[in-house]
């Protein structure tokens, strides 16, 4: 009898074992990957919350995305004929930006779309080169033969002008048909100047860089520090009996002298320096809300004087709009060089930062056999308008300055430079994403608005 019960207790318990041995480890197995899963996104969830409030790229949100949809992002791709500096000359990589659809998509890729490139057969080939000024385009201009204000109506530039920097003229200068710069915009003509070409070289430097560069330049206490210097060079020069170099040159005002004198004295009283032309044009408190003044001239060496009275906030806030002449090159920005620019066109970009690496890019890409020769620097050639050294006047911008500058001065500006990048052949998908992440580390706020408006 207690053998027919212990063997019974042994059958029951392999029965037991045999229906729950394998369920149970299945029940423990979908435990742990219910709690891995749990886990996964809840550390997806911190990242995507951390990279949001620190305005930089989701990697492993986008990582889960490739994974997801079976490949990288590179495989997601569409390939098209174009010129890319780290790819095939015969081949040009599209990529698509998915802002517009995945709402998680990071700031910077959201902004990023390729599709925009436009190549054109190099036999059909005719070329503007675009100085938007403040961008490094005077350095480029004087290796051009056709890279005189001249040009674009025809009339011839000195012969030869590019052997006062260098001997051989490069492939680039023999293509370009005419330079266009600030007067060209100021005639109206950019769209019939946009429509005899159908690509442009552009010179471009990021917004804010140029907008401080832009004010800098124009500050009468730094012109006339610059006039000093120049001088000093060119008679030093001249006593050797050698030619000055090309930065040594006479530093002009704006407009006509009377006029010089207006921009001068708003310098002087309403935006002595950045962070004070954005607390004018902010609402800010500043030192006085109109500047009386006399301001002197000499025309036709006869002398001149007036009172005048500067309204100072309205004065900011013109140049906030881009409607006011008082910074020449703030008013004439990429907004105002490239808002007549075809879709058509196509469109080559030497990024100030990246000036001769870019050079010799694009005209390898025009048909160079060996790198262009790169001026050397006793010609003056290399830096024509940057000489470097301490000016009496710097950027002087808090973060609240520059805050507002992006977001109120710059933000057109911004729009028409990232649209630039994204058209341009001779850039890699990475230059162009370097450029944007450069622009978000300086105005986070303009991008993340700019991305969310994509979605």
């Amino acid at each position: 009898m207690a053998s027919s019960r212990s063997a019974g207790h042994r059958a029951n318990r392999q029965k037991s074992r045999g229906r729950g041995g394998p369920g149970m480890l299945l029940w423990i197995f979908a435990a742990v990957v219910c709690l891995l899963t749990l886990a996964l996104s809840d550390f997806i969830i911190k990242v995507q919350l951390d990279d949001h409030q620190n305005g930089v790229r989701n990697t492993a949100e986008q990582m889960l995305r490739d994974f997801a949809s079976g490949g990288s992002r590179s495989d997601r791709t569409l390939k098209g004929r174009g010129n890319s500096s780290n790819t095939d000359e015969s081949q040009i990589v599209l990529s698509v930006s998915s802002g517009e659809n995945d709402p998680t998509t990071s700031v910077v890729e959201a902004l990023i779309d390729r599709r925009r490139r436009v190549e054109v057969p190099d036999s059909e080939r005719s070329i503007a080169f675009v100085h938007v000024g403040k961008s490094g385009g005077s350095t480029i201009s004087l290796l051009l033969r056709n890279g005189c204000m001249t040009a674009v109506e025809g009339t011839p530039c000195e012969p030869e002008r590019y052997k006062k920097i260098q001997e051989a003229e490069s492939t680039v200068s023999k293509r370009v048909d005419f330079y266009i710069h600030t007067p060209h915009v100021e005639s109206g003509k950019m769209a019939e100047y946009y429509g005899r070409v159908t690509s442009v070289v552009v010179v471009a430097r990021d917004p804010l860089d140029r907008f401080v560069s832009a004010f800098l330049s124009r500050h009468p206490k730094n012109i006339d520090a610059t006039r000093m210097q120049n001088s000093k060079v060119r008679r030093e020069y001249e006593a050797r009996g050698k030619e000055p170099p090309a930065w040594a040159k006479n530093v002009w005002g704006n407009g006509d002298v009377e006029k010089d004198q207006y921009f001068r004295a708003a310098f002087e009283g309403c935006y002595p320096n950045l962070q004070e032309l954005t607390n004018c044009a902010g609402g800010e408190s500043i030192r006085t809300e109109v500047y009386n003044t006399t301001i002197s001239w000499r025309k036709f060496r006869a002398k001149h004087s007036k009172q005048i009275s500067l309204p100072c906030r309205s004065i900011c806030r013109e140049i906030e709009d881009g409607t006011s002449e008082y910074i020449h090159h703030v008013k004439y920005n990429y907004e105002a060089f490239l808002a007549d620019l075809p879709s058509r066109t196509e469109v080559f970009v030497i990024r100030t930062k990246n000036l001769w690496p870019d050079w010799i890019n694009i005209n390898n890409l025009l048909g160079a056999q060996e790198d262009v020769e790169i001026p050397n620097d006793e010609s003056g050639g290399q830096h024509v308008n940057s000489r470097g050294g301490r000016q009496p006047v710097r950027n002087n911008l808090d973060a609240k300055g520059q805050k507002y500058l992006c977001e109120h001065l710059l933000k057109k500006d911004i729009i028409r430079y990232i649209d630039l990048m994204n058209r341009a052949v001779n850039l890699s998908d990475e230059d162009v994403k370097r450029e944007v992440e450069g622009i978000n580390a300086s105005c986070p706020t303009v991008l993340e608005s700019l991305a969310k408006q994509r979605k």
